[in-house]
């Protein structure tokens, strides 16, 4: 990568906090929100408080990655405990589910932040987020939430780039979203049925599978995995653990996605909408 252009999109991330000291960082975790955080504090000098979202959403493994990143980069941390699950809008799960969900979340997010005497949020939404169908980005705009990585035009590759450069740690972790992208618009969200699908899938992390999803499709677990990890998954011996324990969980059908791992696969209709 050319890294004068790179000097010059980080320059646009001072532009877009220019007239903040003090920042609130929508945390998650993730490479993005972790680098905008870092970036935030250790080049432009500005008091930052990364606010974590912890709900039903999140898998432990991910609640658990995220406080050990914070802790690692020394952070300053607070975790706001709620479930989304409580708006019915985000329970019947349509299909602007997240626009609703991003509404509840960031609308907590901003009162904390406003309480801690914070002059604004940030989140870690890129350039790349641009494509797609992604409804949430409509609460954010609404809420006044700023994306200095998007205005900035940086992409996943170059952030990934820049966080290996810094040192932090997390720069190659795999890309996650939350529980409720492995049901179907429509379909009822509940506490049960996301549990079930976390535990589904910290099996077959534990198995090896970096990057999985399991898709919910009623009695049915469709896996999405990486091409390479086909044949650890169908090994017989392997299989046949993942069909029982999945039956322990209440799949009477267990399943693998021959087109492999897709991020958003439920939404490959909704992008133009």
């Amino acid at each position: 990568m050319n890294a004068a252009i790179l000097d010059g999109k980080c320059l646009e991330i001072g532009r877009s906090v220019e007239n903040m000291d003090k920042i609130g960082v929508a945390y998650s975790g993730g490479v993005d929100s972790t680098f905008i955080a870092w970036y935030l504090r250790e080049r432009l000098g500005k008091e930052i408080t990364a606010l974590f979202a912890d709900t039903v959403f999140i898998s432990a493994l991910e609640r658990e990655n995220a406080l050990r990143t914070a802790k690692e980069l020394n952070l300053s941390l607070e975790i706001l405990s709620f479930d989304p699950l409580d708006s019915a809008a985000v329970r019947a799960n349509p299909v602007d589910r997240c626009y609703h969900c991003k509404k509840e979340v960031f609308s907590r997010i901003i009162s904390r932040a406003d309480e801690l005497g914070c002059l604004g949020v940030v989140d870690g939404s890129h350039a790349g987020d641009a494509g797609g169908y992604r409804p949430g980005k409509k609460a954010l705009s609404e809420l006044g939430v700023i994306s200095p990585l998007a205005a900035a035009g940086l992409m996943k590759d170059e952030i990934r780039l820049l966080s290996r450069e810094a040192g932090i740690s997390n720069w190659n972790k795999p890309s996650q979203s939350c529980l409720a992208t492995r049901v179907p618009y429509g379909s009822a969200l509940s506490r049960e049925l996301l549990e079930k699908i976390e535990k589904a899938e910290d099996l077959l992390h534990n198995l090896g599978c970096a990057q999985v999803r399991v898709r919910c499709h009623g009695d049915l677990a469709r896996i999405e995995a990486e091409h390479y990890d086909f044949g650890k998954i169908m090994e017989p011996g392997t299989s046949a653990l993942i069909i029982k324990k999945f039956a322990e969980l209440g799949f009477v059908y267990t399943s693998i996605d021959l087109a492999g791992f897709r991020s958003g696969s439920w939404d490959k209709d909704l992008a133009h909408e």
